[in-house]
């Protein structure tokens, strides 16, 4: 039967006998051996087209089954962080997450960007940390590299400024490798502080009168400092419930955001629309960036309408009195600071001569006061008038003696006289 192409153990496909010939007459053997063969090929072929479409049959029902069970967030294979640690001039574009997992190597690369630039020390970050710098990256669609102003800071750096400074804690975030204090250089600071603000992971500061304007993050209790107005949380908060509590204490309820959109349009405006702006979607691809690129000039310049002074109030965050996360900043005392830092207390001093005058329009477009105007100042200060007149101070003291011999010598001597005096 197999010479036939009909499998062992078939049947039913045995010659019909012809009615008056013999089943082994030699005239009925070659026909009856064609068709056996022909009803074997007819078989074979049926049963691999049968086999095939159940093969592919399976594969289909398998993928199904695959994108069924998966997880919505397996669509996000990669991410992808970049950074610049302001400190040592490093940036460093790492593929850390793949498929749901943290690279190891990729992650030891971010441990050293954000390692104690004083001693060149690092640690393992928080894993949540580096994903939730991500997500608020992303989500804010930054194009430039997250710059870092404080990652993790050592015990003995943090001894050494308790000494020094004082006032830092213990148990900082910092030490833990769970806090970062950031700056996005092309994102306002205050919807960096939104975006940390609205995630509820942990501590938000606001730093916006720093050297630097910047927010720190870090993975623990929802906390932040300074506490926003209740009527600012409260339209941040749409639904009235969250973990931060306003400046005036006490949680917020539904009727503090009913009664913020009818009394501060204007905020409710910003806010609505840093919502609606998070809800878009982004590409989450971050590129280091070494060179800026080249502006493009999208519409032509148009004069722009500023509301008078009187009309609006500039929504300035003072710094907190105290702050034991970031003590160490000489930036928070409103009192100059340039004199002692150098060898000399003079503005001639080397190290002072190169440095360059803060961007005040820039610090201001980064606070979103673009209706305040910068000061213009066509004459130097009290200050710097003293420190010029100091300066000009050249050769010995005058000798008053010398003043009064040359009056002498110019009157010539003096004789003396009697005068009458009445006795009193």
């Amino acid at each position: 039967m197999q010479q036939l192409g009909i499998p062992d153990g078939v049947t039913g496909f045995a010659p019909v006998p012809r009615t008056g010939c013999p089943v082994g007459d030699s005239q009925d053997q070659p026909a009856a051996a064609s068709k056996r063969r022909a009803a074997g090929q007819v078989w074979g072929t049926s049963t691999l087209q049968v086999r095939y479409r159940a093969s592919a049959a399976a594969a289909v029902a398998f993928a199904l089954a695959l994108l069924v069970s998966a997880p919505a967030g397996t669509a996000e294979t990669t991410r992808t962080l970049s950074l610049y640690n302001i400190h040592t001039k490093e940036t460093l574009t790492a593929v850390y997450k793949k498929n749901g997992k943290f690279v190891a190597a990729e992650m030891e690369k971010i441990n050293w960007i954000l390692r104690d630039w004083r001693r060149d020390e690092a640690t393992t970050m928080d894993p949540e940390l580096v994903d939730l710098l991500w997500e608020i990256h992303t989500e804010l669609g930054s194009r430039e590299p997250i710059h870092i102003i404080s990652g993790y800071r050592s015990r003995v750096t943090n001894d050494m400024l308790r000494r020094t400074v004082g006032g830092q804690a213990q148990q900082s975030r910092h030490i833990l490798g769970k806090a970062a204090d950031v700056h996005f250089p092309d994102v306002p600071l205050k919807r960096l502080r939104y975006s940390a603000l609205i995630r509820e992971k942990g501590g938000v500061g606001y730093y916006p009168t720093s050297a630097i304007p910047f927010v720190h993050v870090d993975i623990d209790r929802p906390r932040s400092w300074p506490r926003l107005p209740r009527t600012e949380l409260a339209l941040l908060f749409p639904s009235g419930r969250t973990h931060h509590l306003p400046a005036d204490g006490g949680p917020i309820t539904k009727n503090d955001v009913r009664e913020a959109r009818a009394k501060h349009k204007e905020l409710a405006a910003q806010v609505a629309d840093f919502h609606a702006d998070r809800s878009k979607q982004r590409l989450p691809v971050q590129t280091a960036a070494l060179v800026p690129p080249l502006p493009k000039l999208l519409s032509p310049p148009k004069l722009v309408e500023r509301p008078t002074l009187a009309h609006r109030q500039p929504s300035v965050v003072t710094a907190p009195a105290y702050d034991e996360e970031h003590p160490e900043e000489l930036s928070y005392r409103p009192f100059p600071i340039a004199p002692l830092l150098t060898a000399t207390a003079s503005a001639d001093d080397p190290a002072l001569a190169v440095m360059v005058h803060p961007d005040l329009g820039k610090v201001l477009d980064l606070m979103e006061l673009e209706y305040v105007t910068p000061p213009l100042r066509l004459r130097p200060g009290q200050h710097e008038a003293r420190l010029l007149w100091a300066q000009q101070m050249k050769g010995e003291p005058v000798d008053l003696s010398v003043l009064s011999d040359a009056g002498a010598a110019a009157h010539g001597p003096r004789q003396g006289r009697k005068v009458a005096t009445q006795p009193q």
